[in-house]
C-alpha cells in the first residue's frame, strides 16, 4: 500500500474538450480500471504543514477563503509520485482526460466552483458534524470547505494517486486551520474498487456518509452506474447527495438528463434541480436523495 509521508524535518479553470465515447479506450468495459486504495498521510506531516509550494491561487466562497496549489506548480512536483507517468502522458497530448489512466483530477472545473458557492450560500445545506464524501475531488475544494463547516469526517478520493499527493494534500496543508478539527482519508482509484475495498468499513448504516459532494463526475455515460453505485451503497438511509455538472457534455454523450434517467430506473433514490445557470454553458445542481416509502 502507497504511503506518502513527508520529510519531517524540513489557473483553475480548463476547457470542456473531452475525448468522445467512441475513441480507443473511451468504453469502461474495454479499458483496465486503476484498483483503489488508502493513501495514508501522517498526521505530523499534516500538522506541520507538509512540503512548502511555490505558487498559491486564493478562492472565496461565502465568507470563506481557500488557498490552493496552483496547477504549473502541483505538475512540477509530479516527478517522483507514484502513478505520475499516467498524468505526464495527458500533459504530453495537452490533454484534460486520458480514460483510466488520467480523469482530470488537476484542473478546478467551474461546476465545484457552483457546488462551492451554493453551499456556502444556503444555511440549511450546512456540513457540520456530518460525514462527508468528496467523490472525484482533484483539488479537494468542496471536502475543504465541508470541513470549514464542520464536518465530522470528511474523505477524499479521486482516481489518481498523484493527484491526492500533489495536489489534495498540499491543499489541505495550505488550509490546516479550516480542517484542524475533522478527521480526514484519502482513496485513489476506480469507483467499483473502491466499493470492494470499502464494503466490509461500511456495512452499518451508522458508518455511511450523510453527504456525499461530487462535480463534473459524469462525463462518462459508462461510468453512470459505478458513480451511482456509490451514491446508493455509501450514503445513509437520510442523507444527501449533491451532484454538481454541465447540463450535457458535447462530443461524449453524458449529461444531467441521461443520468436522471437512470436513477428513474432504478427507483432506488431521486433527484431534483436546486441551482441552475442558463447563461453560456449550461450547468446544475442536483439533490439526490432515497426515495421516501
Amino acid at each position: 500500500m502507497f504511503k506518502f509521508g513527508f520529510d519531517e524535518e524540513n489557473e483553475n479553470e480548463a476547457s470542456c474538450d473531452f475525448p468522445a465515447v467512441g475513441s480507443p479506450g473511451a468504453c469502461a468495459q474495454d479499458l483496465e480500471w486503476l484498483a483503489a486504495e488508502e493513501v495514508h498521510l501522517t498526521e505530523r506531516a499534516i500538522a506541520a504543514g507538509g512540503k512548502p509550494v511555490k505558487k498559491v491561487n486564493l478562492v472565496s466562497y461565502g465568507q470563506l477563503q481557500l488557498t490552493y496549489v496552483a496547477t504549473d506548480d502541483a505538475v512540477a512536483s509530479l516527478a517522483e509520485l507514484p502513478g505520475q507517468e499516467l498524468i505526464a502522458e495527458a500533459e504530453t497530448l495537452r490533454s484534460d482526460l486520458l480514460p483510466a489512466k488520467y480523469e482530470g483530477g488537476l484542473k478546478i472545473w467551474e461546476c465545484t466552483h457552483d457546488l462551492a458557492n451554493f453551499l456556502a450560500s444556503q444555511p440549511d445545506a450546512s456540513l457540520s458534524g456530518r460525514k462527508v464524501l468528496d467523490l472525484g475531488c482533484g483539488a479537494g475544494l468542496l471536502g475543504l470547505l465541508a470541513a470549514s463547516q464542520g464536518a465530522s469526517e470528511v474523505h477524499f478520493q479521486d482516481y489518481n494517486v498523484s493527484v491526492l499527493a500533489s495536489v489534495t494534500s498540499q491543499n489541505v496543508f495550505l488550509n490546516a486551520k479550516e480542517n484542524a478539527a475533522t478527521r480526514l482519508r484519502f482513496f485513489a482509484g476506480d469507483w467499483q474498487s473502491y466499493l470492494l475495498l470499502t464494503d466490509e468499513e461500511f456495512k452499518e448504516e451508522e458508518s455511511k456518509f450523510d453527504c456525499i459532494l461530487s462535480s463534473e463526475t459524469i462525463y462518462n455515460p459508462s461510468n453512470h452506474a459505478k458513480l451511482y453505485s456509490v451514491f446508493k451503497k455509501r450514503l445513509k438511509i437520510n442523507g444527501t447527495v449533491f451532484l454538481a455538472a454541465k447540463t450535457y457534455y458535447f462530443g461524449v454523450g453524458g449529461g444531467l438528463r441521461q443520468f436522471e434517467q437512470l436513477l428513474e430506473e432504478d427507483g432506488v433514490m431521486e433527484s431534483s434541480v436546486c441551482w441552475k445557470c442558463s447563461e453560456g454553458v449550461q450547468r446544475e445542481i442536483l439533490k439526490i436523495t432515497f426515495k421516501t416509502k
